[in-house]
């Protein structure tokens, strides 16, 4: 299990809980990344608060966020090279969007 913010209902950050989630698992071509830093990005804010319901709706509870730093920890097949030599090396990554 892992620890995550999520939110259950479009809402102000008086809505955001802390909640325990089922640690995902990579799908094919993708990695994990065990997530060390985040960030809090205007879109995050904007999903939450309900104002991007047409454009990006959302199933609940939601866990918010896709500005990320971390190490990648664990990779499945077809992740790229990149990917992989990151995963090989415990190499330091950042998404964001």
């Amino acid at each position: 299990m892992s620890t995550a913010m999520s939110f259950s209902g479009y809402g102000g950050p008086e809505g955001l809980t802390v909640s325990r989630v089922a640690t995902p698992e990579p799908g094919p071509g993708q990695v994990r990344i065990r997530v060390r830093a985040t960030a809090v990005n205007p879109i995050d804010v904007r999903i939450r608060a309900g104002a991007m319901q047409g454009v990006f709706p959302v199933e609940f509870p939601m866990v918010p966020g896709s500005d990320v730093a971390g190490v990648v920890d664990k990779a499945a097949e077809g992740a790229a090279a990149s990917d992989l030599e990151a995963h090989r090396n415990q190499g330091k990554v950042a998404l964001i969007p």
